[in-house]
């Protein structure tokens, strides 16, 4: 049996822990416990066993020593190729695609993609309408809620920590995961580079509500940079400020709601 460790407690490092806080359901959604096979198909319902399992109109394809693919939900697809690789979807018009020896893709929602692409590399989205990709070793994307976007690409890397207000978001390590991650309503981060962190915070997260939205954009280039664009205090749920900005370029560099200003 081979049953997925939950990225939310097993594969966040560092303290970067703001969008697990709020998805609970990220480790249902990665607790898939299906027999796993080397390669499986499973298309329409049919074929289920082996690792494999979809609904009508869905499929689910493994490829791999211990993987396993699952959809379920209508006009959904999950694709697992490596060593113990898994994709799962509990939603509809969902794709979830995990390649790489160990990789992970979920969606829990409907109209999410995940896609993890690397070693160990994570993804997940909990809500509707969200986009989570991850590019490199244990590199992790997060979204909760509906309409974000969490792109992150990089190895891990060293990074000197981030604080936001009184909330340690990341703690100094010198092995930290490159992590996006953007909770609320139409919120964006992008982390680019090895050990970079990138989080956008701002409205509703149940994932069914749209208004009102967070519009908070957080990028950070370079080793070890860290930004944080949206609601400060840090209080999931809630929207004030909106529409912010964050950056931070360059190694070990900081942003908050602004440009390499921290």
């Amino acid at each position: 049996m081979a049953k997925h460790t939950p990225i939310v407690k097993n594969r966040l490092a560092g303290g970067v822990l703001l969008a697990a806080a709020a998805a609970g359901t990220v480790a249902a959604a990665l607790g898939s416990a299906a027999t796993a096979s080397a390669t499986c198909a499973s298309i329409s319902g049919i074929g289920n066993g082996n690792g494999c399992t979809s609904t009508p109109t869905s499929f689910a394809i493994g490829i791999g020593t211990g993987t396993t693919a699952e959809s379920k939900g209508i006009f959904s697809g999950a694709i697992a190729a490596g060593t113990n690789a898994g994709a799962q979807n509990a939603g509809n018009f969902d794709i979830a695609a995990a390649l790489g020896d160990g990789a992970h893709a979920s969606n829990n929602g409907d109209f999410n993609l995940a896609a993890a692409v690397g070693e160990k590399a994570a993804t997940a989205n909990v809500g509707t309408a969200n986009a989570a990709v991850a590019f490199g070793t244990t590199a992790v994307g997060v979204n909760v809620g509906a309409g974000n976007l969490a792109v992150a690409v990089g190895n891990p890397g060293s990074n000197p920590g981030f604080k936001v207000g009184t909330l340690q978001v990341v703690n100094a390590n010198a092995n930290q995961q490159t992590v996006a991650q953007s909770v609320g309503a139409f919120n964006r981060s992008f982390a680019l580079g090895n050990g970079a962190t990138a989080s956008a915070v701002g409205g509703p997260t149940d994932g069914k509500t749209f208004t009102p939205i967070g519009n908070n954009t957080a990028l950070s280039v370079g080793t070890g940079a860290n930004s944080y664009a949206g609601t400060i205090p840090i209080v999931l749920g809630t929207n004030s400020p909106n529409n912010q900005f964050a950056a931070a370029l360059g190694n070990a560099a900081k942003a908050i709601n602004g440009i390499n200003n921290a």
